[in-house]
């Protein structure tokens, strides 16, 4: 009996998907059709576009990409046993495939040494920064330039291993603890209030986010049947780079209400709930979480409090707006990019969930979730 077609909806982007796994995964066309059990110019056609892939196929291509991004994930993490617990999203690969899913790990593990090291203080006992770096990579190499500090020293406040460090510099996906620590050091370096003296951060994801400015949540506030959705506050200053939080009074959008969205200063009447928060950006607004796209972190029900005023880095957790071209869902993902920037790929904690790639035109508005609240239902 033959196979039922993949849908038009799950073939968005495939094409660009084959490509970025097979090259994530450093392996040739006909290395890939042989784990497909396809000839090479079945491979070639498909990510040129010119034929839909068969529904096997289409499902073996999804269980790699999870793999894949299930392994890099682990690696980004600062935990040293991650990689090592074994995953059902393994099995029924073709040994080779897990084969190259494992050197995928080694290569974030032993950097290649063919790239020169960024600018920075001389440091003997360091290795050079080798791969290719991200945005983010570099922000890292220039923060500890400018404060002047090894790579240890800086793992030391970090609160994380200095061979964390070095694998952000080399251009890893950082965690949020981590990248929020990072973004307080540039700011106090901005504002000249770095310190060699602050007491060290323990190793712990905790202490990294107990670091970032406080932001403590208040109350739920409904807007009577049939009322206007009161709108925030006109008199808020623009957003600093960091620190003086302010309660606002944060619209709450459901995700029906966040595909209408064309502006972040549209939110207030948008919404039919406010939700009293300290937040930096003026323009921040909340979303109420739906799906399991994010599990097992996140869950329904979760408010996300998004910040429009800041532009996403690699390993943020985001929420993006697709265009309408592509049906314009809401997708809460990982963020990253890949081909040099010109990509944008939005990952999932749910290793059925496949990575999405993207260009730019294909995102209606992508906006980085400053943190998540979980409400007790009473």
């Amino acid at each position: 009996m033959p196979h039922s077609p993949v849908s038009e909806e799950k073939l968005v982007g495939f094409p660009a998907r084959c490509q970025s796994l097979r090259q994530k995964l450093r392996v040739s066309r006909p290395e890939l059709a042989s784990w497909l059990g396809v000839g090479r110019s079945y491979v070639s056609v498909m990510e040129k576009g010119r034929l839909a892939p068969s529904r096997p196929v289409f499902q073996l291509i999804e269980k790699l990409e999870a793999a894949a991004n299930l392994k890099q994930l682990a690696m980004h993490m600062p935990q040293p046993d991650t990689t090592a617990t074994p995953s059902p999203v393994m099995s029924g690969l073709p040994p080779e495939a897990i084969a190259a899913l494992d050197r995928l790990v080694q290569s974030e593990e032993e950097a290649p040494s063919a790239l020169a090291p960024v600018t920075a203080p001389a440091m003997p006992e360091e290795m050079p920064v080798t791969r290719e770096k991200n945005a983010f990579a570099l922000r890292v190499a220039a923060l500890r330039a400018k404060m002047g500090v090894t790579r240890p020293k800086l793992a030391q406040r970090l609160g994380v291993s200095r061979q964390y460090v070095t694998k952000i510099e080399n251009g890893a996906h950082a965690s949020l603890p981590v990248i929020k620590l990072i973004e307080k050091l540039e700011a106090e370096i901005l504002n000249g209030t770095t310190s060699s003296s602050e007491p060290t951060v323990h190793d712990t994801p905790s202490a990294a986010l107990s670091a970032a400015p406080a932001i403590q949540p208040a109350a739920v506030i409904e807007a009577p049947a049939g009322a206007p959705s009161p709108p925030l506050p006109p008199s808020i200053p623009a957003a600093p780079v960091s620190g003086m939080p302010r309660i606002s009074a944060l619209p709450v959008l459901t995700i029906p209400a966040a595909r209408d969205l064309t502006a972040p200063s549209l939110a207030a009447f948008a919404a039919t709930e406010h939700f009293a928060f300290s937040v930096t950006d003026p323009d921040a607004f909340a979303m109420r979480l739906a799906g399991d796209a994010m599990l097992p972190q996140h869950h329904d029900g979760e408010l996300a409090i998004l910040y429009p005023n800041t532009a996403p880095h690699t390993g943020n957790r985001v929420i993006a707006r697709l265009s309408d071209s592509l049906g314009g869902d809401i997708l809460f993902r990982i963020y990253s990019t890949a081909d040099h920037g010109h990509s944008i790929v939005l990952s999932s904690l749910n290793p059925l969930y496949p990575p999405v790639t993207l260009t730019p035109d294909e995102i209606a508005w992508i906006y980085p979730v400053a943190t998540t609240v979980r409400q007790m239902l009473l």
